[in-house]
């Protein structure tokens, strides 16, 4: 096959480096496959070079039998390249914009900003809320567009099941159990607890801010904790001022991330169910790193049994600084947590991904031929 995978931007991020996979992945089974990007915003560690093109013009776009892009916004421009090309488009999903704007319409999630009283206020967010409208129909045009839908996590499968009737192929991320290999030995959980948190604080779905809370819970009861933040965007003044990070580290490589999960104790991701996936939950469990979860679909999707993980509800740090201590201190829990973190992992090694991928890919485009 011949196949083109197109971003705007590459940057270091998570949605990136997956995009970054595929390409890897169909290559090494014997596949064409371009990369084309518009701008180039950090470099990333892999071995793919994107082909910068001044435009998302037919005419600087490879000849290929499909084409696989990412956002909703570029199905709009990349939808009319395959129709006059009578080639699929793949919308490969790693996440539902619909659901996050109807989060702020039904107002479960009300932004910071509006939250205070006053007349002004509230004729901004009258304001926001119709631009959160017009922003849903877009969407929802936009998703209509036939194009082969495929979606990181079961909960995005059914989103958009419900919300369009439309199929879409479950595509989950993958995972290079060459790189993210277990400890040589076990830790000693009796002294310092390294925890990481890895994200972008300023996503409002990662909720960082509950993290933070608490280990300041467990710093003011007296317990040593040491937290280490990982993100891949600047860290934000905010967060560097809240006092209770130990370490920052930002936009640091694969290798550099399995390093750090195999010397820390536990891994905590906080997020609501706005999140598409989750990797390095997955990530730390395959280098027999504990984690403590929220139950939220992209998490307990990862098996049937959800004994893989110590899980705590959205927005409860307390609950957070619980599962810290019972991991540290109850030693059957933490064996179990890490012996079916290795179970949750091998699901999701790159090479199934692979497969799966070029089965998806194969059946459109031999459809077309």
């Amino acid at each position: 096959m011949r196949i083109v995978y197109a971003i705007r931007h590459v940057g270091m991020t998570g949605g990136v480096k997956v995009f970054f996979q595929h390409v890897e992945l169909l290559r090494k089974r014997g596949h064409e496959v371009h990369l084309v990007a518009r701008y180039i915003d950090e470099e990333w560690g892999f071995n793919v070079t994107p082909e910068i093109i001044p435009s998302f013009d037919d005419t600087y776009i490879p000849q290929a039998d499909a084409i696989v892009v990412t956002t909703p916004k570029d199905v709009e421009v990349f939808w009319k390249i395959a129709q006059k090309r009578r080639i699929p488009l793949f919308h490969f999903m790693q996440g539902f914009e619909p659901d996050y704007v109807l989060e702020r319409i039904n107002g479960k999630v009300i932004p910071d900003k509006f939250r205070k009283k006053g007349i002004g206020t509230k004729i901004k967010y009258l304001k926001k809320m119709l631009g959160w409208k017009r922003k849903l129909k877009r969407f929802d045009a936009l998703y209509k567009i036939p194009s082969i839908k495929m979606a990181i996590s079961p909960h995005l499968v059914q989103a958009v099941f419900n919300r369009y009737g439309t199929k879409c192929y479950l595509l989950p991320n993958g995972i290079n159990l060459a790189i993210f290999h277990p400890k040589e030995k076990g830790l000693d959980y009796s002294d310092v607890l390294k925890i990481v948190s890895v994200g972008n604080a300023t996503l409002e779905y990662k909720a960082i801010p509950d993290i933070w809370k608490a280990v300041e819970i467990l710093k003011k009861r007296g317990e040593n904790v040491f937290l280490t933040r990982v993100s891949p965007a600047d860290i934000p003044e905010i967060e560097r001022n809240v006092g209770i990070v130990d370490r920052f580290l930002v936009r640091i490589s694969e290798q550099e991330m399995a390093n750090l999960y195999r010397e820390s104790h536990i891994l905590i991701a906080a997020s609501t169910e706005i999140e598409g996936f989750g990797l390095p939950p997955v990530e730390a469990m395959s280098t027999g790193t504990p984690v403590i979860l929220t139950r939220v679909s992209p998490f307990l999707a990862f098996d049937e049994t959800h004994d893989y993980a110590y899980f705590v509800d959205v927005h409860k740090p307390e609950e957070i600084a619980e599962g810290v201590i019972a991991i540290s201190k109850n030693k059957a829990l933490r064996d179990q947590l890490i012996k079916r973190g290795y179970d949750i992992a091998r699901k999701y090694a790159l090479e199934t991904v692979g497969e799966r991928l070029e089965k998806i890919l194969q059946g459109h485009v031999n459809d077309t031929h």
